[in-house]
């Protein structure tokens, strides 16, 4: 029986897919050249994409000529649009469903490089994960954790028991730890797909990183990341909406 999530995301796959992948979208625009700075080099290591989605990542990868790339997601809608892609691309990423909170499936392999983009703030227990992740990566292996910024998820609305929140309800409360539930933007903005709520978890900054200290991880780099300087002139108010509240905190680790 599929859990909330997998059936979430199996629902506004192909919403998600055409939102994210335009050309200025946060994906392409701000994370990504992020992520390009202080990314190691992948030439014949083993990649592990966790929480990849659709793939874009992965195919991002493959550009740096690693070994293998394996692209993990709970969703099977998710992952058919992905190998879908692949097929055209005729990419040799391999994508397989499984569900993050079991990592203990990859005891009997390692990989060099472990890569994760906002998928951590569905995941209660952080400690379990970073532990999971440690275990499978390779000895000085490295891994690159794309979050959304703890401020970010901060903003989130209250779980009122499946109640629609109002705009109203977008509200700081860093230190309130109940679960959040809203709309995805690329439902809310699809008029081809009904609105229904997403429900996820709010970490702070102490929770994610007293999870990686403990579980071993060295800290290498924090980012968070600007939107692009030329955003303030074409589309000053979407410039000006993640100056106030950041989408990301991108953390390299290493073992």
């Amino acid at each position: 029986m599929k859990n909330e999530i997998e059936k979430n995301w199996d629902e506004m796959s192909e919403a998600y897919e055409n939102f994210t992948e335009a050309e200025d979208s946060y994906s392409y625009a701000i994370e990504w050249p992020c992520i390009q700075k202080i990314l190691p080099k992948l030439d014949g290591k083993r990649v592990l994409d966790l929480g990849c989605g659709t793939g874009r990542f992965s195919f991002l990868f493959e550009n740096e000529n690693p070994l293998s790339i394996l692209g993990a997601d709970i969703s099977e809608q998710m992952l058919n649009i992905a190998k879908n892609k692949a097929m055209k691309r005729s990419s040799k990423v391999e994508f397989i469903q499984y569900d993050i909170n079991d990592l203990n499936t990859y005891n009997n392999e390692r990989f060099d490089f472990i890569f994760s983009s906002t998928t951590f703030h569905y995941i209660k227990d952080l400690n379990g994960l970073f532990n999971n992740i440690y275990n499978i990566l390779e000895e000085k292996g490295t891994c690159i954790v794309s979050l959304m910024h703890p401020v970010y998820t901060a903003q989130y609305p209250i779980d009122k028991n499946g109640a629609f929140p109002s705009d109203d309800e977008w509200v700081v409360r860093y230190l309130d730890k109940s679960t959040r539930a809203y709309i995805q933007p690329w439902i809310e903005y699809n008029d081809n797909i009904n609105n229904y709520l997403s429900t996820s978890y709010h970490h702070t900054v102490s929770d994610y990183f007293n999870a990686i200290i403990n579980a071993g991880f060295t800290i290498e780099k924090v980012e968070e990341p600007f939107p692009p300087e030329e955003w303030e002139k074409t589309c000053y108010g979407r410039y000006n909406s993640f100056i106030e509240t950041p989408s990301y905190m991108i953390l390299k680790l290493s073992k």
